[in-house]
């Protein structure tokens, strides 16, 4: 029976009449069901035809390199109608900030005024040039060059050193714009390196590393036919040969220990077997644009990449044994960098016009896993990236593309396999590219990017990024050039979306031929910088002035093979603060640039980090807690108590222990200035800066207690620790280099001396007692020309420089000038003042015992010097001293 029937009631059944209609006709049936489905479909039709229609409106036309297309404008800027996923928006007027550029439309709501100011000039930058001489259109002449972040110095801030482009193949190598390496001076500015060797090649990359394990970062420069080593000796970079350098087109470097036996390994990306042809090249296409064959990388055959395997301090190359040569691709970056969390070190290769590869790390084994991952891209990919841009507990990948590629921001799926694999499914590592939803992907469409970086420059607590855009497409200008592009700074709104700012800031909006991009605060106030080198021109140094929320930054040291510490290369670190979770490491890539090991974690409002978890190089973890915000903290593997090294550590004290502290602090200088009660002035000491251990003046009388008991090893350390509290402390630096230089046994040991005073110089260029210990220093090398020199300086900015006149009378007489020497003793006794008085001569012993005091290493010579004796007498200790070969 159907369900009509049974829905009928039986013929003997009783039925009112009224209540039982006659049978329902089948056609009305028919045309209802006619009727819906004519209904439906017109609104089929009518959605079809309307979303053509959206589809039409919102779908950017079809690009061709090169063509502006005003699609992609509107769809970049549509998130910031919508609100995007900030809070409310700013209403302030920011016109009148330094780099910012007024625009026709709000900032997106609750994204910062993008605030980076071009301080490159008073930085002392601005001498730098990538190239000399004009282009003769040839591929190495345009892919460079780079920069790296490095303290070289461990004087606690960041160095940098830049890579020159050098200039047109055809130049000779003379005429190359140099490489230079740049010492932080404090205060902003940097200063040149003089005894940095001439180094003027066509230069690619750079990267900072211990490859040696004794404390102090080496270096490795990329170029064209160019592969160099430079050692570190205490602050002097000089060629290592262990490293060998054969003929190739090297781009980006990259150090790692893959094996995790405690050693930095080195990875070289080859680009491409290029042969230098002379004058302008004929043409070719490149993605159906027509540039000249020497251009175009695919004009040439790939060439293979190196691993060095670092035999503690020796290098072997084992890219092929390991299947990570990539021989098929046209390499130009590659990171370092732990994406399964498996705690070995992963390598992530961007090839040029060739497939991308990822070689997972199996134990210090490799297997190429791209495919499988879902990275092995085939675009034209230089910069690279990685960071956990949206807090989800995995770190996601970010490449640059060339033009009409758009960019792309892989966000690894790890947290959400893991959910999959405690459900029995099988756990992979994949990424999928979100560059189209997240913001990234149509603005990118007419760029062509290179360097790159994530990193929090609002100190919100989500990782935003920056990348610098340049072109490889020439002008018609002559000589040729190529043509400028504006760079990009997309902020992180919350993991949803980013935002560029970069048209609200003159640096990231000035159209340049940009190359490399890293980061680093290098003024040690909270907020990370940027640097960036422009091709055919310099390098721009842009300072972060964005309102920050609260920070802290870290400096992690893991446990070296015999005992040393390294710098944290390798490591991560998850901070749980204001109930979020965020994840940094310690890997940099960019592009043929090195960013500041020194971890940095914004924190929005939180006051501090709750819980702190260290993932070590070795694989061990370690947990830490409680980390004020506002504070930098150096984490030691193995260490349970972070320490606090620099920035405002001035810790909050009760009014009782505020008392108490000035109690100590002023019994101590009694102790030390009027009692002359050393031991006793050393313990006061200690005990007032267990109180406060951020006090300078405490920690500098108790590095100068330390010094006068003799234990210099000590004074030096706290001493240290008062450089980390200021690195502009200028009477630290000095003091440091008097006690190591009077207490030095070999010329490193002096040279390690004359490195600080030259830092205390710098920072305070008008203090002659920083140019008479110089003067003193080179005396003792035995370079007497640099000696009269720094000596003639002291006496000219300070006329009472009795010491400053003593030694150059002492320099005049070895030349056997004795009118010269006798007018500058008169000088030296004048400079005393009637009232001066021999204090006698101190035994060679007794040095250290005066470094409390204003004697300086050779003070004691004309304090012994009685102003009436000739030359000879004057002389014959300070020369004798000198003489000797043990003078150290």
């Amino acid at each position: 029976m159907s369900g009509e029937d049974r829905a009928r009631p039986a013929p003997s059944e009783s039925v009112p009449a009224a209540a039982n209609p006659p049978p329902r006709r089948p056609v009305r049936r028919y045309r209802r069901l006619a009727w819906t489905i004519s209904v439906s479909v017109g609104a089929l039709a009518a959605c079809v035809w309307i979303g053509v229609a959206l589809y039409r409106t919102s779908t950017p036309a079809e690009y061709s390199p090169g063509e502006d297309n005003p699609d992609l404008t509107r769809t970049y800027a549509q998130p910031y109608e919508k609100g995007g996923a900030g809070g409310a928006g700013r209403r302030r007027d920011w016109s009148h900030e330094e780099g910012f550029r007024p625009q026709d439309r709000e900032l997106p709501p609750g994204a910062p005024p993008p605030l980076f100011a071009d301080v490159t000039a008073g930085a002392g930058l601005s001498g730098f040039a990538t190239f000399a001489g004009p282009r003769t259109s040839q591929l190495p002449e345009d892919m460079g060059s780079g920069l790296a972040w490095g303290d070289f110095d461990n004087d606690g801030d960041e160095d940098l050193f830049l890579v020159s482009g050098g200039g047109a193949l055809t130049l000779p190598a003379g005429q190359r714009a140099r490489s230079e390496l740049y010492r932080n001076a404090g205060g902003g500015s940097f200063r040149r390196v003089e005894d940095f060797p001439d180094l003027r090649i066509l230069g690619m990359g750079a990267a900072w590393a211990d490859f040696n394990n004794d404390g102090w970062l080496d270096l490795l420069v990329s170029g064209y036919d160019t592969m160099l080593l430079f050692r570190n000796e205490r602050g002097k970079l000089v060629r290592d040969a262990r490293l060998p350098s054969p003929k190739g087109f090297w781009s980006g470097v990259a150090w790692g220990d893959y094996d995790r036996d405690g050693w930095q390994d080195l990875y070289v990306c080859a680009y491409v077997n290029y042969r230098p042809k002379p004058g302008f090249a004929g043409p070719s296409l490149q993605f159906g644009r027509e540039v000249p064959y020497t251009l175009n990388p695919s004009s040439f055959e790939p060439a293979a990449n190196l691993l060095f395997h670092n035999e503690r301090g020796r290098f072997v190359e084992v890219a092929g044994k390991l299947g990570v040569g990539n021989p098929e691709g046209r390499s130009l970056s590659a990171l370092w960098h732990d994406f399964d969390q498996d705690g070995w070190l992963d390598l992530y290769v961007a090839n040029d016009v060739s497939e991308n590869k990822l070689f997972l790390n199996r134990n210090g084994k490799f297997t190429d896993s791209g495919k499988q991952s879902w990275v092995a891209e085939y675009r034209g990919s230089m910069g690279l990236a990685a960071g956990d841009w949206d807090n989800d507990g995995d770190d996601d990948l970010f490449i640059s593309h060339w033009v009409a590629q758009q960019y792309a921001l892989y966000n690894s799926l790890l947290e959400e396999q893991r959910s999959a694999a405690k459900a029995g499914v099988s756990r992979e590592l994949h990424f999928m590219d979100v560059a189209e939803m997240s913001g990234i992907g149509q603005v990118s469409l007419q760029s062509i990017g290179w360097g790159s970086e994530f990193f929090d420059f609002d100190s919100d607590g989500w990782l935003d990024l920056a990348v610098a855009n340049g072109s490889t497409f020439e002008t018609q200008d002559q000589p040729r050039k190529l043509a400028p592009m504006e760079s990009f700074l997309f902020w992180n709104g919350g993991g949803k979306f980013m935002y560029n700012l970069a048209p609200w800031n003159m640096s990231f909006s000035t159209p340049k031929v940009s190359r490399g991009l890293a980061v680093a605060d290098y003024d040690g106030d909270g907020a990370v910088d940027v640097a960036m080198t422009d091709l055919g021109e310099g390098v721009r140094l842009l300072r972060n002035r964005i309102p920050q929320g609260r920070w802290i930054q870290l400096r992690l040291r893991q446990r070296l093979p015999g005992g040393g510490l390294g710098f944290g290369d390798g490591a991560t670190v998850v901070a749980h603060a204001g109930g979020r979770r965020m994840r940094r490491s310690v890997t940099s890539a960019s592009y043929l640039s090195q960013s500041s090991r020194q971890v940095h974690i914004g924190l929005g409002q939180a006051q501090r980090v709750e819980k702190l978890e260290v993932r070590w190089p070795d694989g061990s973890v370690q947990p830490f807690a409680d980390l004020d915000a506002g504070v930098k903290w150096e984490l030691i593997q193995g260490d349970p108590q972070p320490k606090r090294w620099g920035g405002p550590a001035s810790v909050q004290l009760s009014k009782d222990q505020l008392i108490e502290f000035w109690a100590r602090q002023r019994a101590a200088m009694s102790a030390l200035k009027q009692e002359g009660d050393i031991p006793k002035a050393t313990v006061l000491f200690r005990q007032a800066l267990a109180l406060k251990p951020s006090h300078e003046d405490s920690r500098y009388y108790l590095a100068n207690c330390l010094a006068i008991q003799g234990d210099t090893t000590a004074a030096v350390e706290q001493l240290d620790e008062l450089i980390l509290i200021n690195s502009h402390s200028h009477r630290a630096y000095q003091r440091r280099g008097l006690l190591l230089a009077a207490s030095a046994k070999s010329a490193g040991d002096l040279q390690a001396a004359e490195r600080s005073v030259e830092k205390a110089l710098s920072i305070n260029p008008e203090e002659t007692g920083s140019l008479l210990l110089l003067g003193e220093l080179a005396l003792l090398r035995g370079d007497e020309r640099t000696a009269a020199q720094r000596l003639e300086w002291a006496c000219r900015t300070n006329p009472r420089a009795t010491g400053g006149f003593f030694l150059r009378a002492y320099l005049a007489w070895k030349k056997g000038d004795n009118a010269q020497a006798e007018e500058l003793l008169r000088a030296s006794h004048g400079a005393r003042g009637k009232e001066w008085k021999p204090k006698g001569s101190a035994l060679e012993g007794d040095v250290l015992l005066q470094m409390h005091t204003d004697a300086t290493l050779l003070s004691r010579f004309w304090d012994a010097w009685d102003g009436k004796a000739g030359a000879a007498q004057a002389f014959t200790a300070l020369d004798r001293h000198l003489r000797s070969p043990r003078r150290y």
